[in-house]
């Protein structure tokens, strides 16, 4: 006999809707928009996070699990779910999946994408849901640019990159050519960038991120040096509190900090500084700024030089 659910008081059918995962409460839309509106009210569905995968899927992080939405082109597949292990789980359904994507935002009113990534299976698509996301003003925590068979759709993609409001991580692996330029408009928390030589010292001069990671990089001991007399300075970079370096132009031809690298402290050896997030130097030089914030440097050469600050 049907249940006429939505006669039920509002309590309790917030206790109802709250034992329902992203999952249900997609079966539920797709049977009764009424019916799932009501249910996204309750459920408070506009904390979630949504996020569009390299590998050409949409997923929703709740509670701290993470519900992955499949396209299928097979009916007899629809809604069938499968667990994956470490709080995740998988339903094939039949959207495609930038309308999927589009479905999903619109349906439960979410405003934050946790994750989005660009590689060679998804460019296209990834096109379609950045325009979205710049057209709703959607905060993305991280945005990650993957190896991509055509580096020059990259290229002609990052001006719209410029549009998108990332606000915690950017993460990029990809070669660029030699001639590409770029520069942020907005930098995010976090910036990692596995080839970084088009990252120039001007770029990390304006650059506001709290952590810094430039491998691959073109910066040489001069740049550095101006970069880190720069921070000693009272009131700038107040954000920063890593940055690494990895340069095959650090050398022990000029200083950086008045000291010729390498550098490490000797006189205290396996003396070791931390900071939340995983970064820690051993053997780091003191470095003072002008209001007293202590910074830790340590210099290394080798087969790849590599420079390593921390705040």
């Amino acid at each position: 006999m049907p249940i006429a659910l939505l006669k039920f008081p509002n309590d309790f059918l917030r206790e109802v809707f709250r034992l329902c995962d992203p999952f249900d409460l997609y079966k539920l839309s797709k049977c009764s928009k009424t019916c799932s509106q009501k249910a996204t009210m309750l459920r408070d569905t506009k904390k979630w996070k949504i996020g569009f995968s390299a590998l050409n899927n949409a997923a929703i992080w709740v509670d701290g699990s993470i519900y992955y939405f499949n396209q299928t082109d097979n009916p007899e597949d629809y809604f069938k779910t499968k667990n994956s292990g470490m709080n995740s789980t998988h339903m094939d359904v039949e959207f495609p999946i930038v309308d999927l994507f589009i479905y999903l935002v619109d349906t439960f009113g979410i405003r934050i994408v946790r994750i989005m990534g660009i590689g060679s299976d998804n460019f296209h698509n990834v096109l379609k849901v950045a325009q979205v996301l710049i057209d709703r003003r959607m905060e993305i925590e991280s945005f990650r640019i993957f190896d991509v068979r055509k580096e020059q759709d990259v290229v002609n993609f990052m001006p719209l990159m410029k549009q998108m409001n990332i606000i915690q991580e950017f993460k990029c692996f990809l070669k660029f050519p030699p001639n590409f330029h770029f520069e942020f408009v907005k930098y995010p928390r976090h910036i990692y960038i596995d080839y970084s030589s088009w990252f120039t010292i001007d770029q990390l001069l304006d650059c506001t991120s709290a952590w810094i990671d430039l491998e691959k990089s073109s910066l040489n001991n001069h740049d550095l040096d101006v970069f880190l007399q720069k921070w000693k300075k009272k009131g700038t970079f107040p954000n920063l509190r890593w940055l690494e370096i990895g340069s095959e132009k650090i050398d022990d031809q000029s200083p950086i900090l008045e000291m010729i690298p390498p550098i490490k402290n000797v006189t205290n050896p396996r003396k070791k500084v931390s900071i939340n997030g995983g970064g820690y130097i051993i053997d780091g030089v003191r470095a003072t700024k002008d209001d007293g914030t202590e910074g830790w440097l340590k210099v290394e050469l080798g087969g790849w030089p590599i420079l390593k600050f921390l705040v």
